[in-house]
């Protein structure tokens, strides 16, 4: 009996290990990578500053997972509008003041007349992230909307690896400084400046990497295109048939034939006097001619 309950009293304790091994390896120690994105005032002025967090989280695997999810995400936000407004210039006056008031920027814009004798105008614009939707339904108030796109990309990831390998290249030019400190020869010297060189402009590239998918995140962009709403032509009516009128006609007939009579009565008169007298003098010599011929030619007989 003794060795019974001996045997059972092990195999108890050796549960309880098992059980308490498993739950000291999920209760582990997990880094936890937090973008975060805070309103700082500077001289007066509220400025949106992104930071990366880094903290060590100890809990059971499931806590670690969920606290393992960034709390907020770096999303490069732009749209696109087609509008068709009845005056364009209006509309881009009202299009640059709205992007004023919501704390944004005109980054290019372009007006220029269509083959309609009409304006029409291209405008890029660039606004603050937490302003992106209010901008869109505002801008969609501007006319008739013919082309709408609002879309994203999540570029959390990448900026949180930039930052991973931007923490390491630091601490390689760290240490190549030191090599290049404790250097004693000129040509060792010049092969750590080389790779220190190399270090610090991959280091350049990540953080200017880095600085701008902030700064694109901070700031979305819509593309605006404006188009003259053309007016509606007015449909030409339809010519009704004329009865027939031989009545009409037969005046029409008789003014014509009256027309045609004076213009040959004036031919007539014109020309007879012109070439009248011309005519008369033809007449003479040719009449003299024959009457010569008829002599001569009876006098030879």
């Amino acid at each position: 009996m003794n060795a019974k309950r001996f045997s059972w009293l092990a195999a108890a304790i050796v549960a309880m290990l098992l059980v308490l091994a498993a739950c000291a390896s999920q209760a582990e120690t997990v880094e936890v990578t937090r973008v975060v994105t805070e309103t700082v005032t500077v001289e007066g002025e509220a400025v949106e500053v992104t930071r990366v967090i880094t903290e060590s989280v100890t809990g059971s695997a499931d806590a670690s997972l969920a606290n393992a999810q960034p709390q907020v995400r770096l999303i490069i936000k732009n749209g696109e509008l087609a509008i068709m407004v009845v005056d364009t210039e209006t509309a881009v006056s009202t299009a640059t003041q709205l992007v004023a008031e919501l704390g944004g920027y005109i980054i290019s814009q372009q007006i220029f007349d269509t083959q309609f004798g009409l304006s029409a105008a291209n405008m890029q614009l660039a606004l603050p992230v937490t302003q992106f939707e209010t901008a869109l339904n505002q801008l969609r108030a501007l006319g008739q909307v013919t082309n709408d796109f609002a879309g994203g990309q999540d570029v959390t990831d990448e900026y949180v690896d930039l930052g991973s390998k931007l923490d390491n290249l630091i601490a390689t030019r760290d240490r190549l400084r030191t090599f290049l400190d404790d250097a004693e020869t000129v040509e060792e010297a010049l092969r750590v400046n080389d790779q220190l060189k190399q270090v610090e402009e991959e280091i350049a590239i990540i953080q200017g990497r880095r600085n701008y998918l902030s700064d694109r995140a901070a700031f979305s962009t819509i593309d605006l295109s404006l188009q003259p709403l053309l007016p509606t032509p007015t449909p030409s009516p339809i010519p009704t048939a004329e009865s027939w009128q031989p009545g009409n006609t037969a005046q029409v007939a008789v003014v014509n034939l009256q027309e045609s009579a004076q213009k040959t009565a004036d031919f007539s008169i014109y020309y007879g006097i012109v070439c009248g007298p011309w005519l008369l003098l033809l007449a003479l010599f040719g009449w003299i001619g024959w009457r010569l011929r008829q002599r001569f030619g009876w006098w030879r007989e």
